[in-house]
Parts: structure tokens; C-alpha cells; sequence
């Protein structure tokens, strides 16, 4: 990940992405290429009054004064965007995502949500009979029970994943957030993953802070995010070549960071990384997350936390993603709504996310409770 120094702005990715800068009082310093091609123009130097309503432009500059991060919904240049703005070190970061009003939504809502259905329904009567036959007897039957389970695995991932990106990509996805420890989520998933990672000769190293972070965020759709990111790392990295994943506090921040030493992002790929799962992707084998959804629903996840999520690759020599998690103020943080749901139903959610990246030797035995959540209560 490479630092440019702009002003104040010591820490800026670099990536194909819609991003600009703007000063603390709504000057625009910094456009990246991407979203000057995708606009048709460049914004450098004007204000953010120029492009924006002056309500909403006061609105964003006097949140960035009060280190508020803050999304909102609206037009660029004529065209209909969402935009994430997040505080840096004195200046704006503005993430823009474009609305794909000449497309049609990858999914409609109410197929995936149809679909979601169907196959969590079959997954249930398959690993119901699963639970029922009785021990495998030699080698070969082990294996192939091994590869069936996984393929359940990775149906169910699918499942989930097809639903929220649908959900996304309609702006009805929600999340449910609560006070909690990120240190804690961070620490538990990397004391899970390392001995996995090992086991497939992959190097893997972590680190993160000693004491706690609290921040509000979701903590499933966190875990998910993180677990996808490293099952993308495994799958497309080689033995030997490390995965490092970072949590740090950076101003306002938590910054997640994992870098790879993988095959790397084409750069022709990397502009729809976010949108939906790219043709040319599909047919030279390049998909990420199983059905490439897994970073358009990480992007989707870290927008609605009022976060960011920057992607940096070089063919060959690997990749870097970047996640931002904007830190609460010193007022104290209420948690709110239902208790979390275990999207998982029980199911090991480490398992589950890494289904497309481990070998079938780790689904041999029966799944065991996920410790993360609880199950939901039976009615």
C-alpha cells in the first residue's frame, strides 16, 4: 500500500477506485483517475458546494469538523450515487459509489430471497440425512463424505451471500449494531484461522492491539468480512507466500489490513471488484469469494458502518485490502435492537467462510456449535 502526502493527508490507498479529498472546508484537492474518466470531468479545486446541494455539502463538512464519519444518498454530475464520507488526518476522504441505473440488479431481491430459501430448506433435509448414515468404513468413503460436506458448506455460504448482496444491491440490506470489542472478534478469528492456514502450508501472521477497541459495528457481517477476505488470500495465494492481516487505530479509525503475496488482481478486473462478479473474471477462472459476491457484500458492509474498503493489487505480487471503521466519540455507545441472529443456524462459521479455500480433509466430522453466536431461540 503506498502513502502519497497531500497537505496534511499522509495516508491515502492506492487503488482504482471512485475517491476524492477535499480540505476541511470542502475544497476539493484530489480526484483519482477512475472517477475523473467515470464523470467525464475533474472536480480538483472546486467545492463541495459546486457539486453537491449546500445543505447536504454543510452537512458533510461540519460532520468531518465533529470526526463524524457519515453515507448519504445523491447526484454527481447528473448521474445517482451513494457516497461514504470518512475523516483523515485533518482532511475528507469521500468514497463514491455509482447506482447502476442503466444495468439490471445482478439478482432481484425477491429471486434471491426465493432462491436463498429453497437451498437453506434442502441444506437442511441433506445434513439431517447426513447425521443419519453411519460411519464411513475405509479411506475412499471418508474422502467422499468429506467432499459432500464441504460442497454443503459452500451451498450454505452461497446461500447467505446471495441474499445479502441482493439486499445490498437494492438498499435493504441492515445490520444489527452493537457495542463490542474488535480486539476481541480479531483475536478470535486469527487463533482460529493460523492452525488452518499452517496445516495448507501457507504462512500466516497477525496483529493487533493489546488493549480493547470498542466500536459499534455488526458483529456477524464483520466476521464475515474478514473471514472472506482471507478465504480469497488462500485460494489465490501459493504455498509459501505469506497472509498477513493487521488491526490498528489510525485517528478516528480501526483499520483492518490484509495483505497477500498472491497472484495479484488484473487491472482490468479490479474497477468491478465492487459492483458485481465481472464476465471476463468468470471466464478466466478469476472469480473471488465462490461466486464473486464476496467483496461487493464487504464493500456494502463497510459503507453501511460508515467505513471504507480500498483494494490495491499488482499481478504476481499479491494483494492489499484495506477496511476503515470509524471509532465512536467519547459518548458512551447504546446498544440497540434484537439480539444477533446465527446466520450460520450452529454451523462452525470459520468452516463455513474458509468452505471455498480449505481442502475437504477439514469437513470429516460432524460440525460442532459455532461459539461465536448463539442459536436462535425455538418457537
Amino acid at each position: 500500500m503506498e502513502n502519497t502526502a497531500l497537505g496534511d493527508m499522509t495516508w491515502f490507498p492506492a487503488a482504482d477506485d471512485y475517491l476524492m479529498i477535499c480540505s476541511p472546508s470542502g475544497r476539493i484537492l484530489f480526484v483519482t483517475s477512475s472517477l475523473r474518466f467515470q464523470l467525464e470531468e475533474d472536480l480538483l479545486g472546486r467545492s463541495l458546494n459546486d457539486i453537491f446541494p449546500d445543505s447536504l455539502a454543510a452537512q458533510i463538512v461540519t460532520l468531518a469538523h465533529e470526526g463524524q464519519s457519515h453515507s448519504f444518498h445523491t447526484k454527481l454530475q447528473g448521474k445517482a450515487v451513494r457516497c461514504s464520507m470518512t475523516p483523515k488526518e485533518g482532511n475528507m476522504l469521500i468514497t463514491v459509489f455509482f447506482a447502476q441505473e442503466n444495468h439490471p440488479p445482478a439478482m432481484a431481491l425477491s429471486s434471491a430471497e426465493l432462491l436463498s430459501r429453497e437451498i437453506s430448506s434442502s441444506l437442511g433435509t441433506m445434513f439431517a440425512a447426513w447425521d443419519a448414515l453411519p460411519p464411513a468404513q475405509d479411506k475412499k468413503s471418508q474422502y467422499a463424505k468429506s467432499v459432500l460436506r464441504q460442497g454443503m458448506y459452500r451451498l450454505m455460504r452461497m446461500g447467505c451471500n446471495l441474499l445479502d448482496c441482493a439486499r445490498a444491491e437494492s438498499g435493504q440490506l441492515e445490520l444489527n449494531v452493537r457495542q463490542s470489542d474488535l480486539c476481541q472478534l480479531f483475536r478470535e478469528l486469527c487463533q482460529r484461522v493460523a492452525p488452518m492456514a499452517k496445516e495448507v502450508g501457507i504462512p500466516f501472521s497477525w496483529d493487533c492491539p493489546e488493549g480493547p477497541l470498542f466500536c459499534p459495528f455488526d458483529r456477524e457481517r464483520i466476521e464475515r468480512v474478514i473471514l472472506g477476505l482471507i478465504s480469497n488470500s488462500m485460494k489465490y495465494t501459493r504455498q509459501k507466500n505469506r497472509i498477513r492481516l493487521v488491526l490498528t487505530r489510525r485517528d478516528d479509525n480501526a483499520v483492518i489490513i490484509l495483505a497477500d503475496r498472491g497472484r495479484g488482481i488484473p487491472s482490468s478486473v479490479l474497477p468491478h471488484l465492487f459492483s458485481r462478479p465481472p464476465e471476463s473474471s468468470l471466464s478466466r477462472g478469476l472469480m473471488v469469494g465462490g461466486a464473486g459476491y464476496s467483496l461487493m457484500l464487504a464493500r456494502a458492509v463497510m459503507l453501511l458502518h460508515g467505513g471504507t474498503c480500498v483494494i490495491s493489487s499488482v499481478p504476481d505480487e499479491g494483494t492489499t485490502v484495506t477496511l476503515s471503521l470509524p471509532l465512536p466519540p467519547s459518548t458512551p455507545y447504546l446498544s440497540l435492537g434484537a439480539p444477533p441472529p446465527d446466520y450460520a443456524s450452529g454451523f462452525d462459521h470459520v468452516l463455513l467462510e474458509l468452505s471455498t479455500a480449505l481442502p475437504a480433509s477439514f469437513y470429516k466430522e460432524k460440525a460442532k456449535k459455532s461459539k461465536s453466536y448463539p442459536a436462535p431461540p425455538e418457537k
